[in-house]
């Protein structure tokens, strides 16, 4: 089998021609499968070199070719073709070490180390988005921290996420359930795509596409597409309802998309999405509906648009917003 079609199919980039041909090649001989997992264990044994080795490849493999060189200059003639088999599976191995390490380093999300570590995720003063190692994508709001591994002979992909928000969209493996879980509530998907926010009292979870289940104290909810839970993790209850509006996802679209809503209900996004205090003066201007789509970028543009929209007056007092 051509070394180049076997390093393919690792990566995963090989057509399914080329598929169908190292999997027909594997099964065909015992003595192909077993070449093929000597490979497969150098490939996986990569990430402990880049991660525990701070060997120069180049000078390693100059290193190595003159030492192969000088024993093959020195060798008897008879042992001279076992010699040079042998030299060459160690330089077939060695590049393909190199070559998956380089992989891992350069293309895999996070270098690979969510394969056989725990990995640390950390959004700072702005939304960032995140993707994983399995496809899954995530996009964490500002402050958010969280873990994630995806262990490759493990049973789950798993998140640990203690405080903050994002919004999770996960590739679907049914033999590998995607778990989100903190101190006290469990959240289980196999494909899916939905919002979470926890902190040390409460977590909320809204699905846009696919259903969650969501367990706390052996008690048990599953979400469908639409709908909305919120569980006390002091008392262990769960309400279930529909979102009052789709201004949770903001860090996520980049926009904040009301659609006749109150007035209130946006200011309070608005408040939660710049760290800003934003007050209105009066009940009847609270419950004002609004249609509008902004955009999520200056405060001050936003609140002007608001002022043109519905007449309104704005001003700043002691370091918060006044709307009347």
């Amino acid at each position: 089998m051509n070394e180049e079609k076997l390093i393919k199919y690792l990566l995963q980039e090989s057509d399914l021609e080329e598929t169908k041909a190292v999997q027909e090649w594997i099964s065909e001989d015992e003595s192909n499968k077993k070449q093929f997992e000597e490979i497969q264990w150098v490939w996986n044994s990569s990430k402990v070199l880049l991660e525990k080795s701070e060997l120069d490849e180049n000078q390693a493999w100059q290193n190595f070719t003159k030492i192969r060189d000088k024993k093959s200059a020195t060798a008897p003639k008879q042992n001279q073709r076992i010699l040079q088999s042998n030299w060459f599976r160690a330089a077939a191995a060695i590049t393909l070490l190199f070559l998956s390490a380089w992989v891992y380093s350069v293309f895999l999300p996070q270098s690979g180390r969510a394969y056989y570590s725990s990995v640390e995720l950390q959004s700072e003063d702005t939304p960032i988005e995140v993707p994983l190692l399995d496809g899954t994508s995530i996009t964490m709001n500002k402050n958010t921290s969280l873990s994630y591994s995806q262990k490759v002979f493990g049973k789950e992909r798993k998140v640990s996420m203690v405080s903050g928000e994002a919004f999770f969209d996960v590739k679907r493996n049914e033999n590998k359930p995607f778990v989100i879980e903190n101190e006290k509530v469990q959240i289980t998907v196999l494909g899916t795509s939905f919002h979470v926010k926890t902190s040390q009292t409460a977590t909320e979870v809204i699905v846009v596409t696919g259903s969650v289940q969501v367990e706390i104290n052996g008690k048990k909810e599953v979400l469908k597409p639409d709908e909305k839970l919120k569980v006390n993790q002091e008392t262990g209850e769960m309400e279930k309802t529909l979102p009052s509006n789709k201004l949770y996802n903001y860090y996520v679209s980049k926009k904040f998309h009301a659609d006749g809503i109150p007035l209130a209900e946006l200011v309070a996004t608005l408040s939660e999405a710049y760290g800003e205090t934003i007050e209105i003066s009066s009940e009847e201007l609270k419950n004002l509906p609004i249609t509008t789509t902004l955009e999520y970028g200056s405060l001050s543009s936003n609140l002007e648009v608001l002022r043109e929209t519905l007449n309104l007056n704005i001003s700043q007092q002691n370091g918060k917003y006044i709307i009347r």
